[in-house]
């Protein structure tokens, strides 16, 4: 009752209760709120809306001088060569690139692909991070580091390509390639906030006692800088943490990502106040209460802010991976009730396909010469009603689809296969479509059988005579009906015997007529004689 629009108790005005009900209408909608109301956020989204629809009018995608104008051959080929390397280097990075999403290995198997290629893109920024995070690198620890980072690699290759592929390798490396990620995220960032340079502006004087003033102020003002620099760079490296975390995420595992998000933040406080604070050089309970307190309660803040970030964090990227997951389980039930339709409706399909050419074997009296016949005399009685050649090559067609077509009504080499691709869908489709039309012609095929053995049998009473007029009642089916139906007459059958022309116009035009419009019989009887020599002289020429 309240979507029901005003205006509609006014189109129904010979109803004698329509005050009342309309009395009704305007108290639900005083106590409820008018769908066709337009709040202020309505009115918002329509003015965007608008602004989008009017901006993508005066700022098309592409103007038409950049679709008209030819770029050089060079130029072609170089966006070809450029296009082909993007999609290569993307492809690389997907994660649903030629995966049974049903096998939980296969799956597994290409996002540990994926991972490791995002891990080789990781090794070299943390190779990058550890050699400009210091200004004083040790290249022999670097070194060192580059190797454990190849090694891990190459094992986590390894695991993941051996041979036979099983859940459980994948698995492993799944589990060896999340920890690597976090562990190294880790390393590098405790790594990057030792080296960054404290400044002591007693290690200055005690550097050089014969340091001028001037000098002593330069000298802080350095390592002020150099200190800033390595901060900057060490709080850069903290974001690490966090993408190894995303990594992680990628896996679309919830609970591997619920573990190791215990573990890091275990560690992480564990770093803001060992290595960040260096809250060890106060031991007893009131020295770390003093400073965490009262002389520099910035540092609780910066651990406790540190830590509820993070927190968050997860929270945001656990949702996510959940939402992934259930969605990912939503498209495995979706695909296992799609493959199980697949199943039923090539069963379906092919049961069919079957009856249709069962039926048009042995139900239908009609061999190739006697349906191109009836095909030429009904495209001729097409031409003599005034309709156009393209309608009269149609009806020529559909006349003989039973015939011709037949023989394409065949699914086996789809049946085979566990999963229809979008290319089997349309081709299978297609037959589909094609099966119904020529069920169509088989049944205007049945329908003129029925029409004269019920007639000649006396058994067509009033409501055979208006179960036969109900189907297929268009001017093309009436056209090859009426064809049919003298080709039936002409023709010997175990109920009659085979008719001359004469005999059969008078019974089309007598016994027959109710079932079709008088201007199609009269033309037809009007144009019997070419009919009748064209009947008798026609030679079936296979092309």
């Amino acid at each position: 009752m309240g979507n029901k629009n005003i205006d509609d108790f006014f189109k129904k005005s010979a109803y004698k209760n329509e005050p009342q009900e309309l009395k009704n209408y305007i108290n639900e909608l005083n106590q409820g709120v008018d769908p066709n109301r337009k709040t202020f956020t309505d009115r918002i989204g329509e003015f965007f809306k608008s602004v989008t629809e009017k901006a993508s009018r005066y700022y098309p995608l592409r103007s038409r001088k950049d679709i008209v104008r030819k770029h050089s051959r060079f130029r072609r080929k170089l966006t070809t060569f450029f296009g082909r390397a993007i999609k290569r280097v993307m492809d690389r990075f997907n994660f649903e690139a030629g995966v049974d999403i049903l096998d939980d290995t296969s799956v597994l198997y290409r996002r540990n692909k994926v991972n490791r290629n995002i891990l080789m893109v990781t090794n070299a920024v943390f190779i990058i991070f550890t050699v400009i995070g210091n200004q004083k690198p040790n290249y022999i620890i670097i070194i060192i580091f580059g190797i454990i980072m190849l090694a891990i690699n190459t094992t986590l290759g390894r695991i993941i390509n051996e041979q036979p592929r099983t859940l459980v390798k994948q698995q492993m490396a799944m589990y060896f390639g999340s920890v690597y990620i976090l562990i190294a995220s880790v390393g590098v960032y405790v790594k990057l906030q030792i080296s960054a340079v404290s400044l002591k502006v007693s290690d200055i004087g005690a550097s050089n006692q014969f340091f001028t003033e001037a000098a002593m102020q330069n000298e802080f003002l350095a390592r002020a800088l150099t200190s800033a620099t390595d901060t900057s760079i060490a709080q850069a490296g903290y974001i690490l943490i966090y993408f190894a975390l995303v990594v992680v995420a990628l896996y679309q595992d919830p609970t591997l990502l619920r573990i190791l998000f215990k573990w890091v933040l275990v560690v992480m406080t564990g770093i803001h106040i060992l290595v960040l604070h260096q809250l060890y050089n106060y031991p007893s309970l009131t020295e770390l209460y003093n400073y965490l307190v009262k002389t520099n309660f910035n540092v609780s803040i910066d651990i406790i802010l540190r830590t509820l970030v993070l927190i968050v964090f997860y929270i945001a990227l656990y949702s996510s991976v959940s939402i992934g997951e259930m969605m990912n389980n939503k498209r495995k039930e979706e695909f296992v009730k799609r493959s199980e339709m697949e199943k039923d409706f090539k069963a379906v399909v092919g049961d069919v396909f079957d009856v249709i050419g069962v039926f048009n074997s042995h139900t239908i009296i009609q061999n190739t010469e006697d349906a191109h016949r009836v095909a030429e005399v009904a495209s001729r009685l097409a031409s003599v009603l005034g309709l156009s050649s393209h309608v009269c090559t149609e009806i020529y067609d559909y006349s003989v689809i039973h015939i011709s077509n037949a023989k394409e009504l065949s699914i086996l080499e789809y049946e085979s296969k566990e999963v229809l691709n979008e290319k089997d869908y349309q081709a299978i489709r297609e037959k589909t479509i094609l099966g119904s039309v020529i069920i169509k012609r088989l049944q205007l095929n049945q329908k003129s059988e029925d029409i004269v053995r019920a007639h000649f049998e006396k058994t067509a009473d009033s409501s055979f005579t208006e179960k036969m007029k109900r189907v297929q009642r268009s001017q093309e089916g009436q056209i090859i009906l009426l064809s049919e139906m003298y080709d039936v007459l002409r023709q010997p059958r175990n109920y009659k015997s085979a008719f001359q022309h004469k005999r059969a116009t008078d019974l089309l035009s007598i016994e027959f007529k109710e079932y079709f419009e008088d201007y199609i019989l009269d033309r037809f009887l009007k144009y019997q004689a070419e009919f009748e020599t064209y009947y008798n002289q026609y030679k079936y020429v296979p092309q």
